[in-house]
């Protein structure tokens, strides 16, 4: 795993490890389904000892690090499956036709045991931690992925079956029966999913339906809260001009491009490709590269892929200008904006110099787009911005203040 990637996992680990704590700690049971242990190597650093070689520190992770409590567990898989607490049993009932285990724990002297394999060994239990009045409840794998679950609607459509619904709500309400268990709201034994078929007073059907009411407002704004999330994911993208490379700082670039009033598309006509051609309402064409550097200045080397693409883009029979070149640069990527260094070589300035280039900083490119988004009406700031580029030749542009 990459040191890029190795810092977003470890960010979401920390973030959902304290989920997990914070709802423990608040009395909430916490339900977890165990698969398969599997660990990574992941770097955290590197060094260059010589031009072209790279030395990484690597350390070990792993899909159960998120789990806030010290679990031993390795791999087995078997679907012989005991229930060792009997409020668990109906639970099991329920799915035992969808659950295999696929761990065993090695050390289980501090979990309640619950479910174990054909030899004893402890598979699935409930877990507290100090000072935390909520429950980790460990479960045994379970899945839907199965033919029988799934069936083809009048419209042939894939629907779920009758089945799966069956065993989906009974196992719902056997969790939501084992949590009261749990939070001792209830002392007695967890339905049994047959107590489903049983003679119900009339004043259910109308206690399930405004149930039903309030679940599709709930479904509502779930949905709301969902799309407000990804507007929210949407935005954030912009932050990856301060520490992103590769892709993810090329999308960014062309988001902001795009807030200043750009058309940004990818030229592609047989052998040539360009990824960044950039036409402003002046009508003036440019070409842009990007380029990311985790402890040092953007170099010249980028120049050699920006420089091809504006002469193959020249030689075409329908342009009559070379297009000017951009290099946009986040140099020290991975220190904060204020401590790093001039992001472009002096050999860079050189040759922007002789391509009559422009070059952009990235970190400068998200104060513009931080204004825009506040103030997306600001005209004024806009042409300004647009100017700045167009007119910048063989140095670093100076956006303007808002």
């Amino acid at each position: 795993m990459s040191i890029e990637s190795t810092a977003k996992f470890s960010k979401a680990s920390s973030h959902w490890r304290h989920e997990l704590n914070s709802a423990l700690a608040s009395g909430k049971t916490v339900f977890v389904v165990l698969n398969a242990y599997k660990e990574d190597s992941a770097a955290t650093g590197s060094t260059m000892p010589s031009k072209n070689s790279r030395n990484y520190t690597t350390t070990i992770i792993n899909n159960y690090s998120v789990i806030p409590a010290d679990l031993k567990v390795r791999n087995a898989r078997g679907k012989t499956i005991s229930v060792r607490d009997s409020s668990y049993k109906n639970l099991y009932e329920s799915i035992k036709e969808i659950t295999e285990y696929r761990v065993v724990f090695e050390n289980s002297a501090s979990m309640h045991t619950v479910f174990s394999a054909r030899d004893g060994t402890a598979i699935g239990g409930v877990v507290k931690l100090k000072d935390c009045p909520g429950s980790l409840v460990l479960l045994p794998y379970f899945d839907f992925d199965n033919e029988e679950f799934t069936e083809l609607s009048h419209d042939e459509e894939e629907i779920w079956s009758q089945k799966a619904i069956r065993i989906s709500n009974a196992l719902v309400s056997q969790l939501v029966a084992i949590d009261r268990n749990l939070k001792g709201s209830a002392e007695a034994t967890p339905p049994p999913a047959w107590v489903e078929g049983a003679a119900k007073p009339k004043s259910i059907e109308e206690i399930e339906r405004r149930i039903a009411e309030i679940d599709a407002k709930i479904d509502e704004l779930r949905t709301q809260r969902n799309n407000e999330a990804i507007r929210r994911t949407d935005v954030l993208e912009y932050s990856h001009l301060l520490y992103e490379t590769g892709k993810p700082l090329e999308r960014a670039i062309e988001k902001v491009l795009r807030l200043l009033d750009y058309k940004v598309e990818t030229f592609r006509v047989g052998a040539l490709e360009i990824d960044h051609v950039i036409v402003g309402p002046s009508g003036r064409r440019m070409i842009g590269e990007s380029e990311g550097k985790d402890s040092s200045a953007i170099d010249i080397s980028k120049f050699r892929q920006l420089e091809s693409n504006i002469g193959e883009d020249f030689e075409r029979e329908d342009i009559d200008q070379p297009a000017k070149g951009l290099l946009f640069g986040n140099g020290f990527r991975l220190s904060s904006p204020a401590t790093r260094a001039e992001q472009f070589t002096k050999k860079s300035l050189t040759n922007a110099g002789r391509l009559g280039s422009a070059l952009i900083q990235t970190t400068d490119l998200y104060q513009v787009a931080i204004h825009l988004l506040d103030y997306p009406e600001d005209e004024a700031f806009k042409i300004a911005c647009r100017l700045a580029i167009e007119e910048t030749s063989g140095g670093i542009v100076i956006f303007p203040s808002p």
